[in-house]
């Protein structure tokens, strides 16, 4: 089980690789046989190298990466969520999409899974 200090710098080593586009440090906080649905409904991504070439492929369109509150544990330490922004740039217009994003963790302290939620409702001008 991950105390709550190792999961909080999880989600702020994750925003921080995601902002700076090292995706190579984003996907290495992932289990090697870890989970990603991004969005929620999506098909979902197995395995840290799939991960690591979904977030590669935002490569030119991510221009930014944030929490935008705090980090909510569960009691038993395996699960959290948090707030998170990126900021987008899709052509001629930058967009914003917030999302919440519920991650499990491993025995190591790697994320197992991750689920964004998030919808068109939450994509907005920037």
């Amino acid at each position: 089980m991950a105390d709550a200090e190792h999961i909080e710098r999880v989600f702020a080593r994750y925003a921080a690789a995601m902002a700076a586009n090292d995706f190579d440090g984003a996907a290495a906080l992932f289990a090697p046989d870890a989970v990603v649905r991004d969005p929620i409904d999506a098909v979902p991504l197995e395995g840290r190298e799939q991960i690591r070439g979904f977030f590669a492929a935002g490569a030119g369109v991510l221009c930014g990466f944030e929490l935008t509150g705090p980090v909510r544990i569960a009691g038993d330490g395996t699960r959290a969520a948090a707030p998170l922004r990126a900021r987008l740039d899709v052509g001629d217009t930058a967009k914003t999409l917030d999302s919440i994003d519920v991650m499990a963790f491993d025995d190591a302290g790697l994320i197992a899974s991750m689920d964004a939620y998030y919808g068109p409702g939450n994509l907005h001008d920037a």
